[in-house]
């Protein structure tokens, strides 16, 4: 599908449910209207994969193990498709050749592909992570990106850590026009970093993407265990306290406001569920974080306006 300007479109794909017959011609549609990239796989195996496309980024998560040829020969260049891809391999081989470089990144490595030269990638047992952007919004902020193809981008470079947290924590569809904006935004100022940045872009993209960044990776840290402390998270990103409380307040909010509403939000779903019916709310509060009871008891009035024993009884 051909993304203008305004589309937000988000996509799940699988040939599982297809005919044998019928899911080579699926799924060359998909990558010559989606991908811009000519494909060759085994129809014997199911191709599942998700993407979402909005002005000026598409991202693509490999879902299925990918066995197959793609390429963009010479005759596809006419398209005028002028774009980067970092593809982020989570598991299996790829192989993908150039111009005359040839990369074949290892597990947790970035590799590009440009869009404006033809390529060849082998992928073999593969899953992947991608995210598609135009060249000229790289290329503004990059000192590199014209030796950008084939490029393979080590897994501890910093700024690909960052932009692999920063994509795998991003909806499948984003609803509204400005966040995905911002979004786009912030993968090109990570991507540049990734690529080698110019002053002038590492000042931009510092203010920018490795802010929202570090703050999308801190919160989704948080969701997984609300009960990290300030200092253990500094300490697991390299970065102080203070500058975590400011990333926090920037957003509008503060550290501690965050890990209360998640605190109260896992002690909300596990009084209503069936599964903690025979907990205590002393246990429950425990579980979630609180260790003081009234302390609890008190701001979960303030937030849901009726206490934890209300929304129990409510429940049962």
């Amino acid at each position: 599908m051909t993304v203008s300007v305004n589309d937000y479109t988000s996509l799940q794909f699988s040939t599982r449910r297809l005919p044998v017959s019928r899911r080579t011609s699926a799924l060359r549609e998909l990558f010559d209207r989606s991908v811009q990239l000519e494909i060759e796989a085994d129809p014997d195996t199911p191709v599942e994969m998700e993407m979402m496309l909005a002005p000026g980024l598409r991202r693509a998560k490999m879902l299925s193990s990918l066995t197959a040829r793609m390429s963009r020969p010479a005759s596809m260049l006419a398209d005028g498709e002028d774009t980067i891809c970092l593809i982020m391999k989570t598991g299996g081989n790829l192989a993908i050749e150039q111009g005359r470089q040839e990369s074949v990144p290892q597990a947790g490595d970035g590799v590009l592909l440009v869009y404006r030269e033809p390529a060849v990638l082998q992928f073999s047992e593969s899953t992947y992570v991608s995210v598609r952007v135009p060249f000229a919004a790289i290329s503004s902020l990059s000192k590199n990106v014209g030796a950008a193809a084939a490029l393979r981008i080590p897994r501890d470079v910093e700024a690909l850590s960052l932009l692999r947290a920063y994509v795998e924590s991003m909806p499948l569809r984003i609803a509204d026009p400005h966040l995905g904006k911002l979004s786009a935004t912030h993968i090109y100022d990570l991507l540049s970093l990734a690529i080698g940045a110019t002053r002038e872009g590492r000042e931009i993209a510092s203010q920018r993407g490795i802010r929202a960044a570090r703050l999308e990776a801190i919160k989704a840290a948080l969701l997984r265990d609300a009960t990290l402390d300030i200092d253990h998270l500094a300490a697991r990103h390299n970065i102080s306290p203070r500058y975590i409380q400011m990333l926090f307040e920037q957003a509008g909010t503060t550290f501690s406001e965050f890990v209360l509403e998640r605190k109260l939000e896992a002690a909300r779903i596990m009084l209503a569920s069936p599964r903690y019916a025979d907990w205590s709310i002393a246990a429950i509060a425990l579980e979630a974080g609180f260790g003081d009871i009234s302390h609890f008891n008190r701001r979960f009035k303030q937030r849901y306006a009726m206490t934890p024993s209300d929304l129990r009884g409510t429940n049962q």
